[in-house]
């Protein structure tokens, strides 16, 4: 007979989703050096998965998070693809605002005459491979050991979705900071003060950097 997968993890029945992603990366690191314990884990993990998925199918949310279940009944004009409530740890968030903080800063400091949104286009790249790390923490997927063609396609999925948010509120913000705040000026033409222009950079890099640090601190 097999033995309990939610024993093998050392966990409660019907425990959440997300409670078990953290649980089965804990175990990851505790057992990376011990293969055979590792894989129980991790099948042990793949039938929960699976059973939750099965369960969710046929209507049965017991052992689903109250925020999966809001997610699954909020209507959302992205679909899919549309950010989820997903709250970073300290350390994470630190990060994510350092990144942005740093990006801004280089801005700032660099000479008005001479300022680019350089910096933030760098920020922007960082952010996205913070956002595909947080959804390999969040959202391992089917474990490789048991299904490498799933375990692929799910990577790529999370790749595809950690580019399309940071890309898209890079796009959005940065489009109603300075895109459209430039063509206003230059088909109204459009008398502008000399000193928002030489810090019209700042204020771009400012609003896009704090937008993309709070995707990354409270999103996924």
């Amino acid at each position: 007979m097999a033995e309990d997968p939610y024993k093998v993890l050392g966990v409660k029945e019907g425990t959440p989703g997300d409670e078990l992603a953290k649980v089965i990366n804990r175990k990851k690191l505790l057992y990376k050096t011990e293969p055979e314990k590792l894989k129980q884990m991790e099948d042990a993990y793949e039938q929960i998965v699976q059973a939750s998925l099965a369960a969710r199918l046929r209507g049965d949310m017991s052992g689903v998070s109250e925020s999966a279940r809001k997610n699954d009944l909020a209507p959302s004009l992205f679909g899919p693809w549309a950010p989820i409530p997903s709250e970073a740890p300290l350390k994470d968030k630190k990060v994510n605002i350092a990144i942005s903080v740093a990006a801004v800063l280089f801005v700032w400091f660099t000479p008005g005459t001479i300022r680019t949104i350089q910096p933030i286009i760098y920020a922007t790249i960082f952010h996205a491979f913070r956002m595909f790390m947080k959804l390999v923490d969040v959202d391992p997927g089917p474990s490789a050991n048991i299904d490498r063609d799933a375990a692929t396609k799910h990577n790529n999925k999370r790749f595809f979705r950690a580019f399309a948010l940071v890309m898209g509120t890079f796009a959005v913000s940065l489009g109603i900071t300075y895109w459209i705040p430039n063509m206003i000026f230059e088909t109204f033409r459009l008398q502008v003060p000399v000193w928002y222009l030489l810090n019209q950079e700042v204020f771009v890099s400012v609003i896009v950097g704090g937008c993309l640090a709070y995707l990354t601190c409270f999103y996924r």
